[in-house]
């Protein structure tokens, strides 16, 4: 729905505020897992009928509640900073998975797509579970970000950890690539959400481009990206961030103009820069902000970054 004609043709608040509650209960039907609306303060506005079927409350027990009330205690840090990016940034969506507190009691871990809508002043958010017999499943939607298609934040937690300890076993080394978009809140103040979204979309297939091997990117959340690659010499590392470069430095077209974004890209080397995953990511975002510190469009190593 053009919210914008929307509003131009109801003058009257009242009769627009009745086709946004409309609009709004005609999504929640129409969604076929669960989904919610919530306000920007984190009160459950209203929720479908599929809430029952995978964690076991009831729409009813659910509305009014306030989100955080769900969440472990754990998540509630990250996951409510994630959300609340999406309304002081320009990113569109964002995929964020927690555990959420079951009618039982019992936790149930959710993979949540979740946009914020200036004109409800809330979030619309959709939720799969993620079930632990079907984690291995490359096509599960749960491990899929829902606006590139490339893996998620919750399959990055998962695949780290498991290259981490791999490499540790065989005694091996590895380099995490996080690339940040520069140049990407230009695109969407000028050619709106909607151009900002299919620029992340060919973004995401140019860094598959850049791949030997299919998989090992990730969109970790707005014009955020990691990339993992088995590259165990830091000039093939090096040489993946040039040609990473080159492809996001190419002009897009959106709406019939050319539009140009660039990329901060920051490298750490396991075990040399961390043992841990948290420890890579930390010194790769290290990394990465040197660079946009020193001019952007560029990449660096951790420990040139430390220097």
């Amino acid at each position: 729905m053009d919210f914008e004609q929307l509003i131009q043709e109801c003058p009257d608040v009242s009769d627009l505020e009745r086709l946004l509650q409309v609009e709004r209960y005609a999504w929640l039907s129409l969604s076929q897992d669960p989904a919610m609306v919530i306000s920007i303060d984190g009160q459950v506005e209203d929720a479908n009928t599929h809430w029952e079927r995978v964690v076991g409350l009831e729409r009813e027990r659910l509305q009014d509640t306030y989100l955080i009330e769900h969440i472990h205690f754990d998540d509630r840090e990250r996951a409510l900073a994630e959300m609340q990016r999406l309304v002081t940034s320009d990113i569109g969506s964002a995929s964020v998975h927690f555990r959420f507190a079951g009618g039982d009691g019992e936790f149930v871990l959710l993979s949540w797509n979740i946009i914020f809508s200036p004109f409800h002043n809330s979030y619309f958010c959709t939720v799969r579970e993620v079930r632990s017999n079907d984690r291995r499943r490359s096509d599960n939607l749960a491990y899929r970000d829902v606006l590139t298609g490339l893996a998620n934040r919750l399959a990055l937690s998962e695949a780290l950890a498991e290259l981490v300890v791999t490499c540790s076993e065989h005694d091996e080394n590895f380099y995490l690539l996080f690339i940040d978009l520069d140049g990407f809140k230009t695109v969407n103040d000028t050619f709106g959400h909607k151009a900002g979204d299919a620029l992340l979309v060919r973004a995401a297939r140019r860094m598959q481009s850049c791949m030997a091997e299919p998989g090992g990117i990730f969109r970790l959340g707005g014009d955020e990206f990691i990339v993992l690659t088995n590259c165990n010499a830091r000039d093939a590392a090096k040489s993946l961030a040039e040609r990473l470069l080159w492809r996001l430095s190419a002009p897009y077209e959106l709406d019939g103009q050319q539009a140009k974004t660039g990329a901060s890209i920051g490298i750490a080397a396991y075990p040399a820069d961390g043992g841990s995953p948290e420890e890579l990511l930390d010194k790769a975002d290290q990394a990465m902000y040197h660079v946009k510190r020193h001019g952007k469009n560029g990449y660096a190593f951790a420990d040139q970054a430390a220097n």
